[in-house]
């Protein structure tokens, strides 16, 4: 009977241990998607907002997102670790009473097309969502009753470094991802992305596309040449002509004409100026791509600024900036897959993109004081998945010093005790 119970013990032990780590690791993926991608996570935000009628400040908007990201890491965290044993499965818990009702409404409702649970990562259906949700609710359920009785890697005078250690890390992928652009881009334009292949037109067909806006209850068919101001809240794209493949969609207009096959050159570099919310674009930043604009040119590259509005506010912002350089047009939501931020660059050679980052990110001071060249241009190129790695398997082995100067600390203690009973 006694062996019985002791592997019974063991075997409950083990299924402790396998629901933390199994409800923890969704927590950590989901913070972490989140996180690497703030802006793609306050767009999210902002579509259920809109799809409520709700308007709330960008401010407020990334504040919410940069504090639901990183509570849902830490907390997945913590309980993969055993640590906050109570406390994480309660907080769990009171999330999930809120993120469970949250898809079952999205589910029946469907006011968004994805949750952006894990945000570009990968994609769910809402009914997918729901049924996880509900999978993570009975998870939690039993970790309620059984997670005390079962021990952690770190004991309970070391667990608030690993909440530290944890907070650090989260908090330095979303900063990366918000003022420069996120480590790991899962997003349909990545880094080594060939554009010229992408945009060039293959078949001859290209597809035409409209895109369906809402304002006070009237929707309203726009083609990419005439978008509406920022009031009108983006509904749906529809095809109204050609064909689609299976490439990634970035049409790029001028005055209503597709010139995506001629925007990137397929040889040398090309700059392109990115601007996916035109109403929010800082006018500040043109000294900075005006500078980067004489170097491309001086080294006989071309420049392209792309914005996500029509031809008024190309011609618009080809005033306000001085710009020596074509004013395109493009759907805000293809832009916003391209890059992120306000006012972002891409930087190509030969038509294959060697990085993005938004504008302010960019020392203007370092650009200025470079040579007349676009080399300062290569030199601006950022490692995002190498330097993630690093970083990732440094915070590792921090945990894994914590973790042995614990047990170093509890083998001291018990042969203390061991000797006073000797």
């Amino acid at each position: 009977m006694t062996g019985g119970r002791q592997q019974l013990s063991a075997l409950s032990q083990a299924g402790v241990w396998a629901l933390r780590l199994a409800v923890g690791a969704v927590f950590i993926v989901s913070g972490f998607a989140k996180a690497d991608d703030l802006w793609g996570f306050v767009f999210k935000i902002e579509e259920y907002l809109q799809a409520w009628g709700m308007v709330q400040p960008r401010s407020l908007v990334i504040a919410a997102a940069m504090f639901v990201a990183s509570v849902e890491f830490i907390a997945g965290v913590m309980l993969a670790a055993g640590c906050y044993r109570r406390t994480v499965v309660w907080l769990m818990t009171l999330m999930m009473g809120v993120m469970l009702p949250l898809t079952a409404y999205v589910w029946a409702a469907d006011p968004v097309s994805d949750c952006g649970c894990f945000g570009e990562m990968f994609h769910l259906s809402n009914a997918a969502t729901f049924f996880k949700n509900v999978a993570i609710v009975a998870a939690l359920v039993v970790l309620l009753i059984y997670n005390r009785r079962v021990g952690c890697l770190f004991g309970p005078y070391i667990q608030w470094l690993v909440l530290l250690v944890a907070s650090f890390y989260v908090a330095v992928v979303a900063f990366i991802g918000y003022t420069v652009q996120p480590m790991v881009d899962f997003r349909p334009f990545p880094v080594g992305t060939d554009l010229v292949a992408l945009l060039g037109d293959e078949d001859g067909v290209a597809p035409e596309f409209e895109f369906v806006y809402e304002k006070d209850g009237v929707r309203r068919a726009y083609d990419v040449a005439s978008l509406p101001d920022s009031t009108w809240t983006f509904v749906e794209r529809r095809m109204v002509g050609g064909q689609i493949d299976d490439r990634p969609d970035l049409v790029i207009t001028d005055r209503g004409e597709d010139v995506s096959a001629y925007v990137v050159e397929p040889e040398g570099g090309t700059l392109l100026v990115v601007i996916p919310e035109y109403d929010r674009a800082d006018v500040s930043f043109t000294y900075l791509v005006n500078e980067l604009t004489d170097r491309v040119k001086n080294s006989g590259g071309s420049v392209v600024a792309v914005i996500g509005a029509g031809s008024r506010q190309a011609d618009e912002w080809t005033d306000l900036s001085m710009a020596d350089y074509p004013v395109y047009s493009a759907d805000p939501t293809q832009l916003k897959e391209l890059v992120r931020g306000a006012i972002s660059l891409v930087w190509l050679r030969d038509g294959v993109i060697q990085w993005k980052r938004t504008a302010a990110s960019i020392d203007a001071d370092f650009v200025e004081a470079s040579a007349p060249d676009d080399k300062v241009l290569d030199s601006l190129a950022l490692e995002g998945s190498a330097r993630l790695w690093q970083f990732t398997l440094a915070v590792v082995a921090v945990l894994a010093v914590l973790f042995m100067l614990d047990r170093s600390g509890r083998l001291l203690k018990w042969r203390r005790q061991l000797r006073r009973q000797l």
